[in-house]
């Protein structure tokens, strides 16, 4: 009989071991190892226990393999250079870009984006880093911004003049780099203040002198424009000052430049320096050897004030200056220089397309104002017109200018050179304020030719403030050096004969001969009148008013330009200081008005005032003056 034999635990357990051990034979020691530990724990943790065993001993399990670590990452490639010798501020420098450079923020010290910049014939702006780059035109002598109307006008620390252009020397080989840094303003500058300088024209350190400081009786101009200033700046008239000299500087006198610079840097006010900036005259064009064309007669110049061609933003208002002067041959002349040049006013093709760009790059025209500086005039042009022709020289970009400014919500054209005073309005040219344009003359610094205290009309030696708010001149005085504000007229009898210590004589109301026969030209209209001169006039804004004791009696009439001389100038230049040339006699602009009382008598009448009023365009603010004597005598010349 055959017995089925049933197997017990121990032979179950030898079986299960060896399976284990078979496996461990295939893998390897320590993979094995570790599957041999693990299966040897569920085996015992499956094999039952002794019930009289009390207490079991714990297992511990072996720690997990630990995971592999992971790769690393590649490093990142490094950012490229901010500045090397093929970036600026992290720009990548384009090959043959001869004038590269920074405009920098001080505050933040980043690049400015958006300024302008020039070569003086081509303009372009800096990137999103601040960064510009130019092929410099082979003309090129300078580099400059356009400063913007948020940041301060920088000043350089040796003079406290504008420092918005390189200064130094151009490379016609190697890559010029001028840096520029822009300190912004702490608010907007939508008031400001402009004082403008007509014909300093020094030929001397005299002359200098008298414009610089007080000296015998002359008061010096900087010192009342100081003055006049700091009033204006503790009263709150004015705000934020900045200065611009309108030409002739010097007077065909290169060894004056060095002079001229000193007496307009580091002038002192109250709010701090005033900035003086340049424009060039005529006089301005040296007429030395080393000068053989416009472009060479420039460099002076250039060397101590920087571009004749620029511009700059305050506020709301776009201000340009340029050169207006274009010599064509030298003159002998008893001048410092020993010549002088001839020359034709105007602009040339280059000059009109450097313009054209630079107002291409004024956003929102239609509510800003443009201040247009040059040395002569538009309304006169060169040669003088005479009579019959037009006022304005139509050829030389003068009409395309005019049409350019009124794109602008007001405009203002800003000129010396005549050394008198005088507002021209360019009704043909009107602004989208509906105002057309609005000339200004200013007189000259030195009168006539530091020989006096007036000018060749007759008006006092000075200069010029404007009050600007937003797009528009609000207010604007025309200042006497030495004189108070609201000294703006002169009364004279029309009857009154004069004469002097040579014996010409000369009255109002008939044509006189001085020296040398130049004649000094009368109005038949003003015999038995009350003549009043004032000067800064105009025929639409000015009214003159005659009162007697309180009460309005009548208007006067103002005369059409070129219709007198000032005779008492005239004679008091004549017998008094000696001259013998028809500067003296100028009547290309005449400010004079005349009023005949009743009595025809001027001198016999009492109780008697002349009203002035002047309305100004872009505020509709009237100013008053009055004047109730008569000037009989040359003192206030």
């Amino acid at each position: 009989m055959k017995i089925n034999q049933v197997e017990g635990p121990e032979a179950t357990e030898r079986r299960e071991v060896t399976l284990i051990l078979k496996f461990c034979y295939i893998c390897s020691m320590k993979r094995a190892l570790s599957i041999l530990l693990s299966g040897l724990l569920v085996f015992w943790a499956c094999t039952p226990q002794d019930p009289d065993t009390e207490q079991q001993e714990t297992i511990v399990p072996p720690e997990p393999e630990p995971e592999p670590e992971p790769e690393p990452e590649p490093e990142p490639e490094p950012e490229p250079p901010l500045n090397d010798d093929t970036h600026i501020n992290g720009s990548l420098l384009i090959e043959g870009m001869t004038g590269v450079g920074l405009v920098k923020n001080a505050a933040t010290g980043k690049g400015v984006p958006g300024v302008p910049v020039s070569d003086g014939y081509k303009f372009t702006l800096t990137d999103e880093n601040g960064v510009y780059q130019l092929l410099l035109d082979e003309r090129c002598r300078t580099v400059y911004i356009t400063v913007p109307a948020e940041f301060k006008i920088p000043l350089d620390e040796k003079y406290h003049a504008p420092a918005f252009y390189s200064k130094n020397p151009i490379s016609k080989t190697e890559v010029n780099r001028n840096d520029f840094t822009l300190e912004p303003l702490d608010s907007p500058e939508n008031e400001f203040t402009l004082v403008m300088i007509g014909d300093p024209q020094c030929q001397t350190a005299k002359g200098a002198g008298y414009f610089t400081k007080k000296h015998g009786s002359y008061p010096g101009t900087i010192p009342d424009i100081q003055a006049t200033v700091n009033e204006g700046l503790a009263s709150g008239e004015y705000k934020n000052v900045y200065a611009i000299t309108l030409g002739d500087i010097v007077f065909d006198s290169s060894n004056m430049w060095d002079t001229m610079r000193d007496a307009m840097s580091n002038v002192r006010i109250s709010s701090g320096w005033l900035p003086f900036f340049q424009c060039i005259g005529n006089h301005d064009h040296t007429a030395t050897a080393a000068a053989t064309d416009d472009y060479s007669a420039t460099q002076l110049y250039i060397d101590h004030f920087g571009p004749t061609d620029y511009s700059f933003d305050r506020g709301r208002a776009h201000i340009v200056v340029m050169d207006d002067m274009n010599v064509t041959s030298k003159l002998d002349a008893a001048y410092p220089d020993k010549q002088t040049w001839s020359f034709f006013s105007g602009f040339v093709p280059e000059q009109w397309e450097w313009l054209k760009q630079d107002l291409e790059l004024v956003a929102d025209k239609e509510s800003k104002m443009i201040i247009f500086c040059t040395h002569v005039p538009f309304r006169e042009g060169f040669p003088w017109p005479v009579e019959g022709t037009p006022n304005i020289i139509t050829f030389c970009y003068h009409g395309e200018i005019l049409s350019a400014m009124t794109e602008f919500h007001s405009a203002e054209l800003m000129a010396g050179h005549t050394h008198y005073p005088a507002c021209y309005i360019h009704n043909d040219y009107v602004c989208k304020s509906g105002r057309p344009v609005m000339e200004h003359i200013h007189q000259a610094a030195c009168g006539g030719w530091w020989n006096c205290h007036s000018s060749v009309t007759g008006g006092p030696n000075g200069y010029t403030i404007y009050s600007v708010k937003d797009a528009d001149v609000v207010d604007w005085t025309n200042k006497g050096t030495g004189r108070p504000k609201d000294y703006q007229l002169r009364v004279y009898d029309g009857n009154q004969l004069y004469s002097g210590a040579r014996s010409y004589s000369f009255n109002w109301y008939s044509d006189c001969n001085g020296p040398n026969d130049v004649t000094a030209y009368g109005n038949n209209q003003f015999k038995g009148c009350f003549v009043a001169e004032v000067w800064d006039d105009d025929n639409t804004w000015w009214t003159v008013e005659m009162f007697k004791d309180g009460v309005k009696k009548g208007d006067f009439t103002r005369v059409p330009d070129g219709s007198t001389s000032n005779m008492a100038l005239a004679s008091y230049a004549f017998n008094e200081l000696g001259k013998d040339s028809v500067a003296w006699t100028d009547r290309t602009h005449s400010h004079f008005w005349y009023y005949k009382p009743a009595s025809g008598n001027p001198a016999a009448e009492s109780g008697w005032e002349v009203v002035v009023t002047h309305t100004i365009p872009g505020s509709g603010i009237k100013r008053v003056f009055r004047r109730s004597t008569l000037t009989t005598d040359y003192s206030e010349f």
